[in-house]
């Protein structure tokens, strides 16, 4: 994911040389075209004929001027999409070092232990569970904030993932690191929404149990009343 990152930060800066440097061409090739007129009406023009150009010419030189402009903005377009795509690039590539991170952490224990554990008591093989659980969730808001996936089609995940207890679980458990986002911001909503999705899916559970378990209790023995033959 990292390499694909860098590649697209290459291919942005390539495709912002190749247009500056299309614009460039463009531009001397016009005005070599008008050097190049003015130096065959110089050799075999006459008086008349130098008159009449030289209206032509004035036409010309506004032509010029509006070709020059419409460069210009081309050039601070391309410069201002180029830059986004650079931002975006950058931001790829600190999420994806993220991710690396804690992969490294599920990995080695040791490492793990470096990271705030979701819960007090939590044991070790929870807690590598939770880290990985924790991976999956920045996997989907950083593919949501760098419009890789759309918001029904990252809530559609997620309500999918949602269906295993851990990963309920370990939405629960974090809920004190998410304290910490500030209210309002892009994250902060997606989380609120995440909130709203895990709570629908406890009462679910909680009410299937309910149902469930006056079924599973064994029925109390019936007994016979006394004196009965």
């Amino acid at each position: 994911m990292a390499n694909d990152a860098r590649g697209s930060h290459r291919g942005a800066l390539a495709r912002f040389s190749y247009w500056l440097a299309a614009i460039t061409v463009a531009m001397l090739m016009t005005l070599l075209a008008g050097i190049g007129v003015a130096a065959v009406l110089g050799r075999q023009g006459a008086t008349g004929d130098w008159s009449r150009w030289s209206d032509v010419g004035q036409t010309f030189g506004v032509l010029s001027s509006i070709i020059s402009g419409l460069a210009l903005i081309a050039v601070v377009v391309t410069a201002r999409v180029q830059f986004h795509e650079l931002q975006r690039s950058a931001a790829a590539e600190l999420s994806m070092l993220h991710l690396e991170i804690l992969k490294m952490s599920i990995n080695d224990p040791e490492l793990a232990e470096v990271w705030p554990a979701f819960q007090p008591g939590l044991s070790v093989e929870s807690n590598r569970q939770f880290l990985y659980a924790n991976i999956i969730y920045q996997f989907h808001w950083t593919s949501l904030k760098l419009n890789r996936a759309t918001d029904e089609e990252v809530l559609g995940s997620m309500r999918y993932l949602f269906t295993s207890s851990l990963m309920r679980s370990y939405w629960v458990a974090a809920e004190r690191a998410r304290s910490s986002l500030e209210p309002g911001s892009p994250e902060h909503a997606f989380a609120k929404k995440l909130n709203d999705l895990c709570r629908d899916y406890e009462a679910a559970v909680a009410t299937a149990d309910s149902r469930r378990r006056p079924s599973m209790e064994a029925p109390e023995p019936v007994r016979l009343a006394e004196g009965t033959a």
